[in-house]
């Protein structure tokens, strides 16, 4: 991880306050240093960003209401400044947080930076937690102020190059669990974050992580058919209802005895998974039933019929075996066989 750019501002605002004037930006006019105090602080804050984030998406497309993807463009087709940008940031930040009376003031943590290839700019909104410090000189206890990252509840993060090309999805958040107020809702506002949906993408992430999932926990073949089993059911349930798949419901079914253990994968691995999703049926169907064409043939099977014995490959002739025919397919067979031996005759 190679920091290029970082900046911190503050908004100061007091918890039951809101409109014209009640959330004040006070901007610095220089780059924080990229020295170790700055590099630490960054891998604890993308460490819990990890884990924390369960929001994937777009930008909302409507630039006159959300003008943040227009200062981002700015600023990377260097039209206008970091510093600059942080600053506009902050008070599209400042004037969205006017608007949430239980919203209390912080830090705009802003970071450009690299990572195995791929270019991160991350806003994220950091709290001062107080504690309890020492003087190594006197050993006498003092008060302490420190950045309370290990909740993180206001942070979006943007790969530039996917969001250049428009390869969806670009953009990630933390998104609180559902409540009657979402309290940091106002944060995704003032960027325009616009949750994505797209069905088909999110159940086939889900999909992979769930075998990798089982690769990495080295499941048997007997648990990793129940596994799949499993997640058949439970997406197949929640699309005939027409209701969305729960990650962390999903992960209690397929690990009951550790029933957060997959949610907590998908999350450290960085699949793009969003805390609910609408299951696809022609993705998620492939769990539990086989199809494939291959020239004039096509065969579909489910694969509980591998199991009983129905379904068989035979690896030296490279075969598939059809056990318990009916006997109205092997009169069809038997049919046209005789008809193509007494044509060649």
């Amino acid at each position: 991880m190679q920091i290029q750019q970082a900046i911190l501002h503050r908004i100061e605002k007091e918890k039951n306050t809101s409109g014209t004037g009640s959330a004040i930006p006070v901007t610095r006019t220089s780059q924080l240093p990229i020295d170790g105090r700055l590099e630490k602080m960054t891998e604890e804050i993308l460490k819990i960003y990890g884990k924390s984030t369960n929001g994937y998406g777009t930008f909302n497309a409507n630039q006159t209401l959300y003008q943040f993807p227009v200062k981002l463009k700015d600023y990377v087709l260097q039209s206008t400044d970091f510093i600059q940008f942080t600053i506009d940031t902050t008070d599209l930040i400042s004037l969205k947080m006017a608007g949430e009376a239980f919203s209390t003031g912080g830090y705009v943590l802003i970071l450009r930076y690299t990572n195995l290839g791929q270019d991160w700019l991350m806003v994220a909104m950091l709290k001062l937690k107080h504690g309890t410090g020492i003087n190594e000189q006197t050993m006498d206890l003092s008060d302490t102020l420190s950045f309370d990252i290990d909740h993180l509840h206001e942070a979006a993060r943007v790969d530039l190059a996917k969001w250049q090309s428009n390869t969806q999805p670009y953009l990630s958040f933390v998104k609180k669990r559902q409540t009657t107020s979402e309290v940091s809702k106002y944060f995704r506002e003032a960027l325009g974050c616009t949750e994505y949906t797209d069905s088909k993408h999110q159940t086939i992430q889900i999909k992979k992580a769930f075998e990798d999932y089982c690769e990495a926990n080295s499941w048997s073949s007997e648990k990793k058919r129940t596994g799949r089993q499993q997640f058949y059911e439970h997406c197949d349930a929640k699309d005939k209802s027409g209701e969305p798949v729960n990650l962390a419901a999903l992960s209690a079914i397929l690990d009951d005895q550790n029933p957060t253990s997959f949610s907590e994968f998908v999350r450290d691995n960085d699949y793009q998974v969003n805390d609910t999703f609408k299951p696809d049926r022609a993705t998620f169907s492939k769990l539990n039933r086989i199809s494939k064409s291959f020239g004039s043939v096509k065969v579909s099977f489910e694969v509980q019929d591998i199991d009983n014995g129905k379904v068989a490959y035979d690896p030296d002739n490279r075969c598939l075996v059809i056990r318990d025919l009916p006997s109205e397919l092997i009169d069809e067979i038997n049919k046209h066989k005789s008809s193509d031996a007494t044509t060649t005759a």
